[in-house]
Order: structure tokens, then sequence, then C-alpha cells
């Protein structure tokens, strides 16, 4: 028996991702110069994205607070790997990351999940 594509499985997240998604930013801070005295800069990384609604019954008993939104990101062109101290800006607006889930059957990233909240 064949093994499984997973290649060929994250090429079709992003084809989808992009067809029915929006483009967005994942914006980086970083910080240079003295502890004292520290420089913050960000760089944003276009990136492609699904916006989409919180299920109502997962908000009730767990960390998903109301208007919190899940997020597929894709992996196409994107350089860097999400980190909950990055923030997600969608449609002008930056959200935080609260939570990150790479879809990662068989080792390779299709998508990352991600909860965002304003």
């Amino acid at each position: 028996m064949a093994a499984f594509d997973y290649d060929k499985a994250r090429a079709t997240g992003e084809r989808l991702i992009a067809k029915f998604g929006q483009k967005g930013s994942l914006r980086r801070i970083t910080n240079s110069g003295p502890d004292y005295d520290p420089v913050q800069t960000s760089e944003d990384f276009v990136c492609s994205l699904v916006n989409l609604d919180q299920n109502q019954s997962h908000i009730a008993d767990t960390f998903i607070q109301r208007g919190d939104r899940m997020v597929y990101l894709s992996t196409e062109g994107l350089s860097i790997t999400p980190m909950l101290a990055d923030r997600l800006v969608i449609g002008g607006v930056e959200h935080s990351i609260v939570d990150i889930q790479p879809l990662s059957p068989g080792g390779t990233i299709v998508f990352w999940q991600l909860q965002v909240r304003r």
C-alpha cells in the first residue's frame, strides 16, 4: 500500500485557504538594544487565512471567550513559524494569539489553527 502524500494535502489546504480566505499579516515584535532601554520594532509577514467564529458550544467551561476567533493560517509563503508572542492582523485589526495548533499528520504541517482575541 502506498504512503499517504501529505505534501499534496498541504497544497490542497493552501489552495482552499487562498480561494476562500483573505490576506492578513503575522506581526512579530522584536526587542533590540540594552535590557534597561529596549527598542521595539515590528515586522509584518503577509499570510493567507480563514477567519471563523468559535463554536458556541466550545465557549462554556473552557478558556475560549466570547468574541474569540478561530483562524486557519496557510503555510504558503509564510517564512516564520507562528508564536504566542506574535500578533495576527486581520482587516487592519490586531489580534493577540491565544493558542496555536499545527495540523501536522505525518510530520507535515498542512496549516496552523490559531485562536485569536482582540
